[in-house]
């Protein structure tokens, strides 16, 4: 059995976790603010702490800074609930888990960190690389590439993403394990067209391919965010970014659609919605053939 702190301000929430992790045979305790959770896992001293990203007096994220700060809990596995993880979680958490949140995926996961570690082993991170360069994912990408482009169609589905999301540039991208291939476009500076793509390190979306999740950055300036300083931001000016994964019918993540905006603020967590709602319909056209 395991001390698990769960601290979500959505008392439903919280219950319904509470009692999936306590039927799994763990003790759970429960905090509905950032401040009564550093309270909480203070005195409880736990195995391992799940944490809502948007909660009363601090987010998920300052907890997190707090906890990964202490030597106490500087080591405690951490899986974070958002219904999209700031990129910077990244660095803080072992596990970003989206909401909706599914009660297995969850159980999934807290068993995975707990038995990681009782064996002393930190996998979250290799297994998010691994799946980066899975063969099957690659395979599938693969498939993709080699259909008959829709350039023209792609690009006009950029073009209303754009629209709907109010951000002046968007796109559907494939990613390989060392590049994120442009698929289709609207508004992205012209070396990035030319190019066709950037390098896999120089974008968010390594991370929602890696760890099948959303990714939103409000502030790129401010958010500590570890591709502030790549080409991709830097050069261009980026601030504001959202993306969210396309997967195959197998399951695979092939790709991202995203979002993007010189400005911050632009890109929220209802733009990850709106990006959620055009998902299948983004797969589809990836999907036919000439």
């Amino acid at each position: 059995m395991a001390s698990i702190v769960v601290a979500e301000d959505d008392s439903d929430i919280a219950e319904l976790l509470a009692t999936v992790l306590s039927n799994a045979g763990h003790s759970v305790r429960t905090a509905q603010t950032g401040p009564d959770a550093l309270t909480v896992i203070a005195e409880a001293h736990p195995d391992l702490i799940i944490l809502d990203h948007h909660m009363p007096g601090m987010s998920g994220l300052d907890v997190a800074e707090r906890l990964r700060a202490e030597g106490p809990t500087a080591a405690t596995p951490v899986i974070m609930l958002s219904a999209a993880a700031p990129a910077a979680a990244r660095g803080l958490v072992d596990v970003t888990i989206s909401k909706p949140v599914r009660p297995k995926h969850l159980l999934e996961a807290a068993m995975e960190l707990l038995a990681s570690r009782e064996s002393g082993a930190g996998h979250a991170a290799a297994d998010a690389a691994n799946h980066l360069v899975d063969v099957g994912r690659l395979l599938a990408v693969s498939d993709y590439l080699t259909r008959p482009a829709h350039a023209e169609a792609l690009d006009t589905f950029a073009a209303d993403l754009a629209r709907l999301t109010g951000a002046p540039m968007a796109a559907i991208s494939l990613v390989l394990n060392d590049s994120v291939v442009v698929a289709g476009s609207f508004g992205l500076p012209k070396w990035v067209q030319e190019a066709g793509g950037v390098p896999v390190e120089w974008s968010p979306d390594t991370i929602v391919v890696a760890e099948d999740v959303p990714v939103l950055i409000s502030d790129s300036t401010t958010s500590d965010d570890e591709f502030a300083d790549t080409p991709l931001f830097s050069i261009t000016g980026i601030r504001s970014y959202a993306s969210v994964p396309l997967n195959s019918s197998e399951g695979h993540v092939v790709g991202t659609l995203c979002v993007m905006d010189d400005k911050p603020g632009t890109c929220t967590e209802d733009t990850v919605q709106i990006l959620h709602s055009q998902r299948a319909a983004a797969v589809s056209l990836l999907s036919r053939a000439g």
